[in-house]
């Protein structure tokens, strides 16, 4: 008969077994207590250690450069916009003489008799056209000259020229039997000083009627559609002896 195999006790095995598993446990235990650490409290060290096991990170951050600006040294910016400024002329008639001084003898019965030549500036800008009459203040404001039709853009009008297209009217020296029409110049009485009024009238309408047409009618016209007028006065005062006009409108 075989001997019969020596069985061995499972009791130890089993022993053995529970140590290795709660060895096991405990060392599963301590893992898991490890790694529930955050990592920002550390464990206090071992008796035996004598250097840190954290090794921290150094980041080097370069230096930063401030630049400090000196503002009382920098102009200050700004933004302008420069208007030509716009200067108004006052509408003003220039003649070869100044207000209120003798005129030349050329421009009477004395002399050629032609008008002065006529100038202005600083006509309105809703001028149509120019108008001039010329008076005598000292015989009734007896008429020496009336013209219009003149051109606001030809603002000079040579001596004794009279423009194309001009509407001059009757003088004072106009009768029914010897009509005069255009420019005649003082002619006072031999000795006699007269002032001579230049007055340049600045007109919103042109003149329909037509040359030769009465002081009178043309005035009437003329007043009515002014918008600016400027005046000059002429001095002239007559030689002795000198052939004048002798009447009481003389002029």
């Amino acid at each position: 008969m075989p001997p019969v195999p020596h069985v061995q006790s499972s009791r130890p095995t089993t022993a053995r077994t529970v140590f290795a598993v709660l060895g096991c446990t405990a060392v599963l235990a301590a893992v898991l207590v490890a790694c529930k650490s955050d990592g920002r409290t550390l464990r206090p060290a071992k008796p035996s250690q004598t250097q840190s096991v954290y090794t921290p990170t150094t980041t080097t951050v370069p230096p930063t450069t401030v630049t400090s600006i000196d503002n009382s040294k920098i102009g200050t910016l700004s933004t302008s916009t420069t208007v030509a400024s716009v200067t108004t002329v006052p509408f003003t008639l220039q003649l070869p003489f100044v207000d209120g001084s003798p005129m030349d003898s050329r421009f009477t019965c004395n002399g050629t008799d032609v008008h002065p030549q006529i100038a202005w500036i600083g006509a309105p800008i809703d001028t149509v056209e120019m108008a001039l009459v010329v008076t005598d203040a000292d015989a009734n404001d007896f008429v020496h000259w009336i013209i219009a039709g003149l051109d606001p853009n030809d603002p000079l009008l040579g001596e004794g020229d009279v423009p194309v297209g001009a509407i001059e009217g009757e003088n004072g020296f106009s009768t029914a039997a010897a009509p005069s029409v255009g420019w005649r110049g003082p002619c006072p009485p031999a000795g006699t000083t007269h002032h001579y009024w230049f007055t340049l009238y600045a007109l919103s309408q042109q003149i329909e009627l037509p040359t030769g047409s009465s002081s009178e009618d043309l005035l009437s016209v003329i007043t009515s559609a002014s918008i600016d007028a400027s005046e000059v006065t002429g001095v002239y005062t007559a030689p002795s002896g000198a052939a004048g006009t002798t009447t009481t409108t003389s002029s």
